[in-house]
């Protein structure tokens, strides 16, 4: 019998970015639309143990979970500030009904709301966050965080669970720190 266009038991291929199973052979990945034509991508070489951590290590030998703060849109900007003074913190995901929808970051306060409002307390976080940031799965390399970073301007990347949980905000202190602790051991 001739395999059906679209039928279901089509070779798949996992995006890198979000996990979500694809058609072999697609562009894209329906989900998040990163790229799915990159070939050749490098491999760590066998004898660099820097290499080997950074692009074969998952994000979650990264994580404590102890940088995590979540909010809601609705909350105040004035409410916020005040948890990252209690919690001496710089970022803060922003959920709703359990799906991430902003960032808010100390560099969002300072160019977004600093100077611009009177009353904090009237402003809401929905107003001033960062919308749909980028983000990493849990079993992502570490090598995905240091891209986003690099390539997205930022100093905090979120990391989900595949079922878009989140696990932590990781931050390049926590990359510096892992590898460190790693060449200290070797």
């Amino acid at each position: 019998m001739a395999e059906i266009p679209g039928q279901l038991n089509r070779p798949k291929i996992k995006c890198p970015s979000c996990g979500f199973e694809n058609i072999l052979g697609s562009d894209r990945c329906e989900h998040c639309f990163h790229t799915l034509m990159q070939t050749g991508l490098p491999q760590p070489k066998k004898d660099d143990k820097f290499q080997q951590a950074i692009m074969v290590t998952p994000v979650l030998a990264l994580l404590t979970g102890k940088d995590l703060l979540v909010c809601s849109p609705e909350d105040t900007v004035q409410k916020v500030v005040r948890v990252f003074q209690k919690e001496d913190k710089g970022c803060i995901l922003v959920y709703d009904q359990k799906k991430l929808v902003g960032i808010l970051s100390n560099r969002d306060l300072l160019l977004r709301v600093a100077g611009r409002y009177k009353d904090l307390s009237k402003v809401k976080i929905k107003e001033v966050m960062t919308r749909n940031p980028e983000y990493v799965t849990e079993d992502a390399p570490i090598a995905y965080i240091v891209n986003r970073m690099a390539m997205g301007g930022c100093r905090h990347v979120p990391v989900l669970a595949t079922d878009g949980h989140p696990y932590s905000i990781a931050i390049i202190k926590d990359v510096l720190s892992f590898l460190s602790r790693r060449s200290k051991a070797s």
